[in-house]
């Protein structure tokens, strides 16, 4: 009773956190005066933040279905190194996005825009390794 509770509840948590990245588009014209960039850079922020909270929704259920693998098979290296895996996939998202940002400098607004894009195309990019079936 209590696993189908948690996984209606998940299946739910995902089906909001895909539609509410779905709905926030941001867009940056050519020209744009420093409040649209200021706009368009918090609207990024918005979109990291949900796309991080919908990653952490499917990590939070491969836990949840890789500890009862474990329990099942009794292997305990498989939940240690998908911990692992989502730790050092969040280094690698810092450290590719930070030599991006760095080419981009002394043009700190650019620079900005695109470590904010870097991290939001690995972070819904690795969202969709989790979301692949086990």
């Amino acid at each position: 009773m209590i696993k189908n509770s948690l996984l209606i509840t998940l299946a739910s948590l995902l089906a909001l956190s895909t539609n509410a990245s779905a709905q926030a588009q941001c867009t940056l014209e050519q020209n744009a005066t420093p409040s649209q960039t200021k706009r368009y850079t918090q609207c990024l922020d918005t979109q990291i933040n949900q796309a991080k909270y919908n990653q952490g929704t499917w990590v939070q259920k491969r836990k949840y279905e890789l500890t009862k693998l474990e329990e099942q098979s009794g292997n305990t290296q498989i939940l240690m190194l998908f911990k692992r895996s989502v730790d050092n996939h969040q280094k690698y998202i810092e450290a590719s996005c930070q030599w991006r940002y760095i080419l981009k400098l002394p043009n700190a607004s650019q620079a900005a825009i695109d470590y904010k894009l870097c991290e939001l195309a690995l972070i819904e990019q690795f969202t969709q390794v989790l979301k692949k079936p086990l």
